[in-house]
């Protein structure tokens, strides 16, 4: 069952949000959400990682909806286009999944209604958007998951992503078509429900290491507690790997010192030097400023010795 919830104001829109895993962040139980994953949306799903607050790129970007529609209905003159603008949340109660299209369409020819999802980037950021082969715009797929999903909770029959870029001038590029699948809505379906069924368990998703370190370290501030890991049988390796990697860290720092003296001694004072393989050794004095630096705490994580105080 869809039920559609008509919030008051942006307030009221983005309380209805924070009881659903939305279309924008769905991909990241997926594991191909740019910047988010599915470790990071249960912190902020169950209150422990608090909600981005409003910026000046939000900002932006809702504004550059209004625009890339003036656009849209220019480009495209016959399109019956409908602003949504957050009056309105698609909610599937019985899987927790909400969305909000940035627009509706109806387009001549074409059979029923479809959503377009508005999407803004810069010059710069525009090349995450292009194939690399052909160097068209194409919808990246964390954006074709969200499409999709507002398609499915809308009913909507087609979805359209529309991408609109800023630098010197305002480019709106010719909107993409999102194929829908089914298949893909259905295991959706599935990776929020199992999402779900394991934050209600007390439990999370497992952790991207090289991405949620930040985040652990803020979540796990140490309580003084002693617990016992002795069935963890993959910490007695990790914990070899890392005093490994320490050893190794120490040694090639003190071989670089010993390289950078001996390089500095044959240059004797000298700001360049050219080598017999014809790469150049240049050394210059680099001054630092001085400042003062803000009181800042990390979590230092040693490793004892077994029976070790």
């Amino acid at each position: 069952m869809v039920e559609i919830i008509r919030p008051t104001d942006r307030a009221a829109w983005l309380a209805a949000r924070r009881q659903d895993i939305t279309a924008s962040d769905a991909s990241a139980l997926l594991g191909i959400h740019p910047y988010k994953t599915a470790f990071e949306l249960w912190a902020e799903k169950t209150g422990r990682k608090p909600e981005a607050e409003d910026n000046d790129i939000f900002r932006r970007g809702r504004a550059m909806e209004f625009i890339a529609i003036d656009f849209l209905r220019e480009d495209y003159p016959d399109w019956k286009i409908t602003h949504s603008y957050n009056n309105r949340y698609w909610r599937d109660t019985a899987n927790r999944m909400g969305a909000t299209p940035d627009a509706f369409v109806r387009i001549p020819g074409r059979r029923g209604r479809g959503i377009i999802q508005i999407k803004s980037a810069s010059d710069f950021s525009v090349k995450s958007w292009m194939d690399p082969d052909t160097r068209e715009i194409t919808a990246p797929l964390y954006v074709a998951v969200q499409a999709i999903i507002e398609a499915a909770l809308t009913g909507a029959d087609y979805a359209l992503v529309a991408l609109i870029v800023s630098g010197h001038s305002l480019k709106l590029h010719t909107p993409v078509e999102i194929p829908l699948h089914p298949g893909l809505m259905s295991r959706l379906r599935n990776e929020v429900a199992d999402f779900w069924h394991l934050t209600d368990r007390g439990l999370h998703p497992e952790p991207d290491w090289k991405r949620d370190g930040p985040l652990i370290e803020d979540l796990y501030e140490p309580n003084g507690e002693v617990v016992d890991l002795s069935a963890e049988n993959m910490l007695p390796e990790l914990c070899d790997e890392k005093a490994r990697i320490a050893s190794e860290k120490s040694a090639i720092e003190k071989r670089l010192k010993e390289i950078k003296a001996e390089m500095l001694d044959k240059m004797g004072g000298a700001s360049a030097a050219r080598i017999s393989d014809g790469r150049v050794i240049t050394a210059k004095s680099v001054e630092r400023a001085g400042y003062e630096v803000k009181p800042t705490s990390y979590i230092d994580v040693r490793i004892k010795k077994a029976g070790g105080n």
